[in-house]
């Protein structure tokens, strides 16, 4: 092969390896911005808890689990908030409240409370309210038995109201 085919062969080789890549770059100004190829694989998903379970006082009860509504991925109004409540039954009133807001359900609660503040001659429940932002309830729970334990799951199911 003669030299001036090879250096045109060669050429022209590197023209296309170049026109190639030059395809996937955008020049502006006289920069050249080249787009960064996303991560061949995924990050590891962790494994922990998402608390600190030590973080619980000594002698303290938990109750977590899961707020569920009628339809996984349910779509709640903006400013809906939900209140989970651990309910004297016997006394008619609240022992412990934890509100929050949410967009969606099913949503995770945790509730940490000392069982002394509970009555062992009564009956106690958890229930969950969902209300909109002006406080209209959307969604309830009926009463669920609270379990006996340290540290219990519980999922609470609501309705429509």
């Amino acid at each position: 092969m003669s030299r001036p085919v090879s250096f045109s062969l060669s050429l022209s080789l590197c023209g296309v390896l170049l026109a190639s890549s030059a395809l996937a770059q955008t020049q502006i100004g006289g920069v050249t911005l080249t787009p960064i190829k996303p991560a061949a694989t995924a990050p590891a998903p962790s494994t922990q808890d998402d608390y600190n379970r030590e973080s619980i006082p000594k002698g303290y009860r938990e109750v977590k689990g899961r707020v569920t509504g009628p339809s996984e991925g349910l779509r709640l109004p903006a400013g809906s908030q939900i209140m989970v409540s651990l309910v004297d039954l016997t006394a008619a009133k609240s022992v412990v409240d934890i509100k929050f807001s949410t967009t969606r359900l099913s949503t995770p609660y945790q509730m940490v409370y000392n069982p002394v503040r509970l009555n062992s001659a009564h009956e106690y429940a958890v229930r969950a309210i969902i209300a909109d932002k002006n406080g209209e309830v959307l969604y309830y729970s009926p009463d669920t038995a609270l379990p006996d334990g340290v540290r219990v799951t519980l999922n609470v199911p609501v309705m429509a109201r």
